[in-house]
């Protein structure tokens, strides 16, 4: 499932990594606006927007927004689970985590998750995405409800 239409993503692909992040923190922003509102469509729409984003950033540079797809797959992926489409988080999981799987992240913050091993890690393990989340985005408060000590998804 893509969240972004061909000439958006066209579009998109020639901004700079600081237009793009930007752009992905807009999203993410509009993400916590429709959170507080219980608006689960838009809080969908905005979301998958800047995972699309960050996941064609990577495709391009692939040793950067490794925390940019990190985070906006942890809410996707969970606002999609409360919703009931389990199979479509755990395809969101997946490209999340092949995409950080291509290479090793720069580090270009300070402070940033340390590689790709780490964001894999707290996908793949829900109990840690709380604190992840609330590190790098610093909301108030994690948007969503996680399980503690039960797996992201289960692979067979």
């Amino acid at each position: 499932m893509k969240f972004l239409c061909p000439r958006h993503r066209s579009m998109f692909a020639n901004l700079s990594l600081n237009e793009q992040n930007d752009l992905w923190m807009f999203w993410m922003e509009n993400a916590f606006t429709y959170q507080g509102n219980r608006d689960s469509e838009k809080i969908i729409m905005v979301t998958g927007n800047a995972f699309d984003l960050a996941c064609l950033a990577r495709a391009s540079r692939p040793d950067c927004m490794h925390v940019e797809l990190t985070l906006s797959a942890i809410l996707l992926c969970s606002i999609l689970r409360s919703c009931g489409e389990h199979c479509v988080a755990d395809d969101m999981l997946l490209r999340a985590l092949e995409s950080l799987r291509a290479t090793e992240p720069c580090h270009i913050r300070t402070g940033e998750c340390g590689n790709s091993n780490e964001c894999i890690e707290i996908l793949l393990d829900a109990s840690l995405q709380p604190e992840f989340f609330a590190q790098y985005l610093n909301w108030p408060t994690c948007p969503v409800t996680f399980p503690s000590r039960q797996p992201a998804m289960m692979v067979h």
